[in-house]
C-alpha cells in the first residue's frame, strides 16, 4: 500500500519550517547558523525517537520470525541461507558505489538529473552482479561442497536484479530524514514477509521458503519504492556531470563497504568451510540474537547521524564537533543500556525462547555482544571523518579488520576451536576504532574523553546486570562444543 507524501517539503521549505518551529522553541527569531542548527536538533530528535519506536517494532518482528522458524526448520537448513544470504550481501557490497549515501549530502540530491543518474547507475550495476553470480555458482558449490547451491544461488541472485530498480524516492526520504516514512515501508514489509516465509516453512519445511521470503520483501520494497512520492518518476539518463560527482564520492565508497564485507560478515564464509551447514545455521542464528543491537546502532546511524553531521560539516571544527558530542552522549547512554541486558541476560532468552535444538549456542550471544561496545563508539563518529571529506580512515580501519577476520580467525579456530573463532570475530574490528581515533585527531575532534566516560557507565551497567543475575541463580555460560 503506497504511503502518502504529501508532507514531504523541498529542503529550503523544509528547513524553513523547522527553523521556525525551532524559533518558537529556543526564542531565536533571525535565520542563520543557530536557527539551522536548532531545527536540525528538533529534527535530529524526532528521527531518533521514530529510529527507536521502528527499530524495537522491526527486531521484534524479526526475533518473531526466528523463534517460529527455529521451531519448524532445522539448523543446516539455516546455515544453508546464512551462506547464501552472506555471499549476495558480499557480491552488493563489494561493488556499491555509495549512491544513497551520495544522495543524502550532495547539493544536487534532489535534482532530477541527478537521481536519474543514480538510479541508471544502480540498475546497470544490479543487472552486471547477476551475470557475476551466475558465473560463480559452480566453483561456489563446490568450494562449500554442496551440490544445491547450483541452483539455489542464481535463484537468490535475483534479488541483486530487483533491488537495483529501487526508486531514488528512498535515498530521497533518507536526505529529508523522514525516518517515519522508510520505517512504515521496512515495517510493513517485513511483517508480510514474516506471514509468507512462515507459510511456506510450513508447507514445505525447506530453505526454499526462506529465499521465498527474502525475494517477495526485495519486490514489494522495489514496489513501494516507486509509489511513495507522487509524481516522481525514474528513468534512465546520463548526465555527465552527475556521473563525474558520483564515481569521485563511490571511489571511496567501494574500498570501504568491500571491507566493511570482509571486516564484518566474511566470518560466516570462512566457518562455512570450517564447520557443518548445522553448526554454521546455529552460529548465525546466535550471531543474529547478539547483532540487534549493532543493527539498531547502524540504522541510527544511517537515518539520523549521518543527515544531520552533513547539514552541519561547514561549521567550524570546534563548533561542528561540540554540537556531535552533546547529541553523541545521549545516545551512548541509551545504547549501553541496551547492550549491557543483551551481554547479561541475551543467552538466556536464547534458551527459554527458541527451539532446543538451538540452546547449545546460546553462550556465543554475550560474547559476540560484549564485543559491539567498541563498536557502538566508532560508528557513532565514523559519519563525521565522511561529512568532513575523510573516509580513508575509515576504509584504513577496515582493511586492518578485515585483515584479522581473513588470517587470525582460522588460527584460532584450529587452536582453540569455535570458542576461539567467536573471540577474535568479536574483536576484530578493534583496529576501525583505533583508525576513526587518529582521523578524528587530525580534524582537531578528540571523543577519546567521552568514550572513557562512557564505558565507565557500561562497565557499572553489566556489573549490575551480572549481579541481578547471580543473584537469580543463574551460571555463567561456558562454551559447548558444536557438531
Amino acid at each position: 500500500m503506497p504511503l502518502p507524501a504529501t508532507h514531504l517539503l523541498a529542503d529550503s521549505e523544509a528547513d524553513t519550517a523547522y527553523t521556525e518551529i525551532a524559533a518558537s522553541e529556543t526564542g531565536f527569531k533571525a535565520p542563520g547558523v543557530r536557527d539551522l542548527v536548532a531545527s536540525l536538533k528538533v529534527r535530529a530528535m524526532r528521527g531518533t525517537a521514530w529510529t527507536i519506536v521502528a527499530y524495537v517494532l522491526a527486531m521484534g518482528i524479526r526475533l518473531l520470525s526466528n523463534i517460529i522458524l527455529t521451531h519448524i526448520l532445522a539448523p543446516q537448513l539455516f546455515g544453508l541461507m546464512t551462506l547464501l544470504t552472506t555471499a549476495i550481501t558480499g557480491l552488493t557490497l563489494f561493488s556499491d558505489l555509495g549512491l544513497t549515501p551520495n544522495i543524502v549530502r550532495s547539493s544536487r540530491g534532489d535534482e532530477p538529473q541527478f537521481l536519474n543518474t543514480a538510479w541508471t547507475m544502480q540498475v546497470i550495476r544490479g543487472v552486471a552482479l547477476w551475470i557475476c553470480c551466475l558465473s560463480l555458482t559452480l566453483p561456489f558449490a563446490r568450494f562449500y561442497r554442496e551440490p544445491q547451491l547450483r541452483m539455489m544461488v542464481p535463484v537468490i541472485g535475483l534479488s541483486l536484479v530487483i533491488s537495483s530498480f529501487n526508486s531514488t524516492s528512498l535515498a530521497t526520504f533518507a536526505r529529508r530524514m523522514a525516518v517515519r516514512e522508510l520505517a512504515f515501508v521496512d515495517l510493513s514489509i517485513q511483517a508480510t514477509q514474516l506471514i509468507l516465509t512462515v507459510v511456506c516453512a510450513l508447507i514445505y519445511h525447506s530453505v526454499w521458503s526462506l529465499i521465498a521470503g527474502r525475494l517477495f520483501a526485495d519486490a514489494a520494497r522495489l514496489t513501494i519504492s516507486h509509489l511513495l512520492i507522487p509524481g516522481q518518476r525514474t528513468r534512465f539518463e546520463w548526465d555527465r556531470r552527475a556521473a563525474k560527482e558520483l564515481f569521485a564520492f563511490g571511489r571511496w565508497v567501494i574500498f570501504s563497504t568491500a571491507l566493511t564485507f570482509l571486516a564484518s560478515q566474511s566470518d560466516r564464509m570462512i566457518l562455512g568451510r570450517l564447520v557443518s551447514f548445522r553448526t554454521l545455521g546455529l552460529y548465525g542464528i546466535a550471531f543474529t540474537l547478539a547483532d540487534i543491537p549493532r543493527q539498531i546502532i547502524l540504522s541510527f546511524c544511517n537515518n539520523i547521524v549521518f543527515p544531520f553531521v552533513s547539514k552541519l560539516a561547514h561549521l567550524p571544527r570546534a563548533e561542528f564537533f561540540e554540537l556531535v558530542l552533546q547529541y553523541r552522549q545521549h545516545v551512548l547512554i541509551a545504547a549501553s543500556a541496551i547492550l549491557a541486558v543483551v551481554i547479561t541476560f541475551g543467552d538466556q532468552f536464547m534458551v527459554h525462547i527458541y527451539d532446543s535444538r538451538y540452546h547449545a549456542a546460546s553462550w556465543i550471544v554475550p560474547i559476540l555482544a560484549l564485543g559491539l561496545w567498541h563498536t557502538l563508539l566508532y560508528a557513532t563518529t565514523t559519519a563525521c571523518l565522511w561529512a568532513v571529506g575523510k573516509p580513508q580512515f575509515v576504509t584504513i580501519g577496515y582493511f586492518f579488520s578485515a585483515l584479522v577476520v581473513l588470517t587470525v580467525t582460522p588460527l584460532t579456530f584450529h587452536a582453540w576451536g569455535l570458542p576461539g573463532f567467536v573471540w577474535t570475530v568479536a574483536f576484530s574490528d578493534v583496529p576501525m576504532y583505533i583508525s576513526n581515533l587518529i582521523g578524528l585527531g587530525r580534524e582537531g575532534m578528540f571523543p577519546a574523553t567521552q568514550d572513557f566516560k562512557a564505558t565507565l557507565v557500561f562497565l557499572l551497567i553489566c556489573a549490575g546486570l551480572i549481579g541481578v543475575r547471580i543473584a537469580l541463580g543463574l551460571h555463567i555460560p561456558q562454551p559447548i562444543a558444536l557438531h
